[in-house]
């Protein structure tokens, strides 16, 4: 006799096929979901911290350092200051000395958590400030080598550090 249609045992085989399929597709899918998130947060971090890695640097590049003081109270706090600079003359003709009494100054400090310039918290989005972060004077033969190293984090723990390397020749106002 021809029977037309499927037995028992081939459809429940035909069953166990097609959920081993769909368990293989959903795993490859969830790993592809949790890769993609990671690499979202990593190129979130690398924005972030580029971005205010280069801040601080475009801020000190452009502040004439003449010499720096410590904070009292808090050893990741630096104040960078400016006695001095060389301008053009009205006329563009000739370079002159500008004093600056009190001296212009720009400081930058890691407290709680979080990053200021000048007092004024700097805002990260999407990450915290890691307790690890700090900043490192060191000065040899008047210059200073300012080493500032921000690490991020989110709430799982995992961390991108981002850091500032800084050299500064310090002098004095020069005679006029």
């Amino acid at each position: 006799m021809n029977k037309k249609g499927l037995t028992l045992v081939e459809l429940l085989g035909a069953v166990v096929i097609f959920g081993i399929s769909i368990s293989l597709i959903a795993l490859l899918l969830s790993v592809i979901f949790n890769a993609n998130d990671k690499i979202l947060e990593q190129s979130r971090a690398n924005t972030e911290g580029t971005i205010v890695i280069a801040h601080l640097e475009d801020l000190m590049r452009n502040f004439a350092v003449t010499d720096y003081s410590t904070c009292i109270d808090n050893p990741n706090c630096v104040t960078l200051e400016s006695h001095y600079t060389y301008e053009l003359s009205g006329d563009s003709s000739s370079i002159i000395l500008v004093t600056h009494t009190p001296p212009n100054t720009l400081q930058i400090s890691i407290l709680n958590n979080q990053l200021y310039i000048n007092g004024v918290v700097h805002e990260i989005r999407n990450f915290e400030i890691h307790s690890d972060s700090y900043i490192e004077k060191t000065t040899v033969n008047n210059q200073l080598k300012l080493k500032i190293v921000i690490i991020l984090y989110i709430n799982e723990g995992k961390t991108y550090t981002f850091t500032s390397n800084q050299t500064f020749d310090l002098s004095d106002v020069p005679a006029s």
